[in-house]
């Protein structure tokens, strides 16, 4: 039996995850709480951490600012493009308190449009504590790696059932890679 749920494979230090995040909150009768958002790291330690000006960024780049324009969205990343498996692990923990989505919201925020650095421990207990999620927890389930595993096995799972980027959106079999506008995703939806 396929799996009916709507799944976006997302990565934090991704433009286009964010807008995808942003298109679906505008789609009419979209279920944001039906949404499995699953993490899927774009370039996972040990690669090396890039930065902004690295030529394979450079398109995605230009095709997110030109969508962010339309959504009124303004893009301030930092420069160093960090490695996101503390701030996914985040998210696994704050599941627990139903809080995941307004952390994964505050996390794209933070990195995306205010330019802080989500690969370092005390910025995610700040950004943790802002949502409600007690800091010496946050910061004591980010010191020992406590969903580290899990996040390298979503993304192994992801890559077994054939994601190779983010965005993609998956219902069933269907798939829908990169980033799309709310007139494809409603048609996605409603097929």
């Amino acid at each position: 039996m396929t799996d009916p749920h709507l799944t976006v494979h997302f990565d934090f230090v991704d433009p286009l995850s964010l807008l995808i995040a942003e298109v679906l909150r505008r789609v009419d009768g979209a279920d944001l709480d039906a949404v499995r958002w699953q993490p899927f790291e774009i370039r996972p330690p040990p690669m090396p951490l890039t930065t902004l000006d690295d030529p394979e960024l450079e398109e995605r780049w230009r095709t997110a600012r030109a969508e962010a324009a339309a959504l009124g969205i303004a893009f301030r990343p930092p420069l160093l493009v960090p490695w996101t498996r503390k701030a996914h692990e985040l998210v696994l923990h704050a599941r627990a308190s139903r809080l995941d989505r307004q952390l994964r919201d505050r996390l794209f925020a933070a990195h995306l449009l205010e330019g802080e650095d989500i690969g370092r421990v005390d910025v995610l207990v700040d950004i943790a504590h802002s949502v409600g999620l007690d800091r010496t927890e946050a910061k004591a389930v980010l010191d020992v790696d406590r969903y580290e595993a899990e996040i390298a096995e979503l993304r192994a799972a992801a890559l077994a059932d054939g994601v190779r980027a983010v965005p993609t959106v998956t219902r069933g079999e269907k798939r829908l890679e990169g980033f799309h506008n709310a007139a494809a995703l409603r048609t996605f939806l409603d097929t």
